[in-house]
């Protein structure tokens, strides 16, 4: 029990009152917290593809790709402990340019970036200790085309991957499944030409993909890609 003060317990006794109105204000939008993105760095990058995870250990892995003029190459960096104080300008340049697109994700110590060439060429780069030492590129396969306009991978706990890529019309997955890379495999969707794609694992990858329907509206699709958890495993 809480006593009341001397103040209200006077205000309590008193003939008439004076109402107040008492205003909360909450940073919630339907009782979900809403995020207020505070910036950490202005840097002098091109506006152009790029991606980011976090490893294991809590560090911050970056990849960019230049714009055209600049032979589309492709930088890394990483961010040991990112905080507000971290130096965000630190890149390095990988050697590999070209690169039409980029995606990278994470599961622990490793890391990947995957990335397509002007030639088709699959690229993917691999690090084993949370992106401090970093493989030699390892070629996948190829893309039908270079149309490409949205790439994406997730890491199962296992350590298996799916790789997902938008080629025009058609959305294609490759799978490294116990290390070894498999072919590309197309869904079973039909539609206009796709803009994006982002995937997340959760018993299943769980996709969004943008882009156009037949009539040529912008749209945004969930879609889900089995792997035995809520879809069978390898259907859409």
């Amino acid at each position: 029990m809480r006593s009341l003060s001397e103040t209200l317990l006077a205000t309590q006794k008193e003939a008439t009152r004076t109402p107040y109105v008492k205003l909360e204000a909450k940073n919630k939008i339907a009782g979900v917290v809403r995020y207020d993105w505070t910036r950490f760095y202005n840097g002098s990058e091109d506006d152009y593809f790029h991606a980011v995870t976090m490893p294991g250990d809590g560090s911050l892995i970056r990849v960019r790709i230049t714009p055209p003029a600049d032979s589309r190459k492709l930088y890394r960096q990483r961010v040991a402990n990112p905080n507000p104080d971290s130096d965000f300008s630190q890149w390095v340049y990988t050697n590999q340019y070209n690169a039409v697109i980029v995606a990278c994700c994470s599961s622990g110590a490793e890391v990947s970036i995957f990335w397509i060439k002007s030639d088709r060429k699959i690229y993917q780069l691999k690090s084993t200790d949370y992106g401090v030492n970093w493989g030699s590129p390892e070629l996948l396969g190829y893309s039908p085309t270079t149309a490409i306009y949205g790439i994406a991978a997730a890491y199962k706990p296992n350590g298996d991957i799916a790789l997902f890529f938008a080629d025009q019309a058609t959305l294609y997955v490759m799978k490294r499944i116990n290390g070894s890379w498999g072919n590309a495999a197309s869904w079973d969707k039909s539609t206009g030409d796709l803009s994006g794609v982002a995937t997340v694992y959760d018993g299943d990858w769980n996709l969004i993909v943008t882009g156009k329907d037949t009539d040529d509206n912008y749209k945004l699709w969930s879609l889900v890609y089995g792997d035995g958890g809520e879809v069978a495993a390898g259907t859409w």
